[in-house]
């Protein structure tokens, strides 16, 4: 049986000459699972640089 995974949204706040950010969708089936995809997805630049993640469930509503 596979357990049901939700989209989450993870947000990456960075600075580089002005303060940017990172915005993209994991599939995860629980914010541990999240975070773990998250990390493995962004690059070296942002893990040097970023002073800011969330990570939220896309839609809750579902």
């Amino acid at each position: 049986m596979s357990e049901k995974k939700r989209l989450y949204r993870v947000t990456i706040r960075y600075l580089g000459q002005v303060q940017q950010y990172e915005v993209f969708e994991v599939e995860a089936a629980d914010l541990r699972e999240a975070l773990i995809a998250a990390a493995e997805r962004f690059g070296d630049v942002l893990a040097e640089s970023a002073d800011l993640i969330e990570i939220r469930v896309s839609n809750p509503a579902e």
